[in-house]
């Protein structure tokens, strides 16, 4: 009876050794269910370097015009310090609608000092994010500006 006891003992070690190698080898070979994101650094070439003006003030009789990183590097700096309300919600509005033409899944997020202004959609919690950050000189001082893209 002994002998049939160990060999029994060796063929439940084997089987929970095969088991748990089976399980470990299907979670690293398994894809993940979504697709990767796309490619925040083409984003970011495509709405950070497109040129916009803005018009802002009252009967919006001042313009801006310049790239979308610099425009907005600046309206965050104006909102840090609390200037130009209407300068920064001009700037919002118009790289809005330039992010908005490189796709429904691009966002951008300029940070200075404790502030920060959010552009386009936020991403879903269990989308997988892939994001690229510039710095950004303005004023003065430099503003980091995020693209942040996601998967549906």
């Amino acid at each position: 009876m002994a002998v049939t006891r160990a060999v029994s003992t060796v063929v439940d070690v084997s089987l929970a050794i095969l088991l748990v190698s089976a399980a470990a080898v299907a979670l690293v070979t398994i894809p993940a269910d979504g697709p990767d994101p796309p490619d925040p650094d083409a984003a970011a070439r495509t709405v950070l370097a497109s040129t916009v003006t803005v018009d802002y003030g009252p009967a919006d009789e001042r313009a801006a015009s310049g790239r979308v990183s610099t425009l907005l590097a600046h309206a965050t700096v104006a909102a840090d310090r609390d200037e130009q309300p209407e300068f920064v919600a001009a700037v919002v509005d118009a790289t809005g609608e330039v992010a908005a033409t490189a796709g429904s899944r691009v966002e951008l997020v300029a940070t200075v000092g404790r502030e920060s202004l959010r552009v386009g959609p936020r991403p879903p919690p269990d989308a997988s994010v892939a994001a690229t950050t510039h710095e950004v000189p303005a004023n003065e001082t430099t503003v980091a500006v995020t693209v942040r893209t996601w998967s549906a």
